[in-house]
């Protein structure tokens, strides 16, 4: 075969190899544990299409939508007396080994951006951060507003010890009755220091 022919085809073969391989997760949504980025994990943010990374958990439904902008946004409904006491029994982001590393022994801030949603809307929803079998921060309750607001709290994680396993952030509507959902914009994870000081 001359070269004429042979590159061009070579090339052609190439290209179309890498479609292939690439073409499984073209327009695939975000999935697995968050992880940070390897540079910053001062403030980790999970928002837009990477909120399809929650769990549901127990016989919770979690959906992303949009809202009439475009943006995504976490859709979160749960039945009363449906889920279970511990985080990752409900919806729940799991961190990866390298966030989990770098909160061990730190005092860390989480925040998450919600509100009811607009048919079945909790009034409240709950939040916690577990490290498995070193504790967690307990279930922190917020009241709601209608409009999208910031929900923090801080906790200290215990150092980690033995095998390492998943850290959870757990997030639930409060479910009083029937059925009850809440739309989350942002959640954020913020290191402030070591455990034990306040910021």
């Amino acid at each position: 075969m001359r070269d004429k022919v042979f590159f061009p085809v070579a090339l052609l073969l190439a290209l179309a190899m890498v479609l292939i391989a690439v073409w499984p997760g073209v327009g695939r949504l975000p999935s697995g544990p968050v992880a940070g980025d390897g540079a910053n994990y001062e403030r980790i943010t999970v928002d837009g299409a990477y909120l399809n990374k929650i769990m549901a958990g127990g016989d919770a439904i979690t959906e992303l939508v949009r809202d009439k902008s475009g943006k995504y946004l976490l859709y979160i409904r749960s039945d009363a007396e449906t889920l279970g006491p511990d985080p990752e029994e409900g919806p729940h982001f799991r961190l990866a080994s390298d966030l989990e590393q770098q909160f061990s022994g730190m005092r860390i801030r989480v925040t998450v951006r919600m509100r009811p949603a607009d048919t079945q809307g909790a009034m409240q929803a709950k939040l916690n951060y577990s490290t498995g079998r070193s504790g967690d921060s307990g279930w922190q309750m917020f009241d709601l507003s209608p409009d999208f607001g910031d929900f923090s709290f801080e906790y200290n994680v215990p150092v980690r010890s033995g095998e390492q396993g998943y850290d959870y952030l757990g997030i639930r509507p409060v479910v009083p009755t029937k059925q009850r959902a809440i739309l989350v914009e942002r959640v954020t994870f913020e290191r402030l220091g070591p455990a034990g000081t306040e910021s």
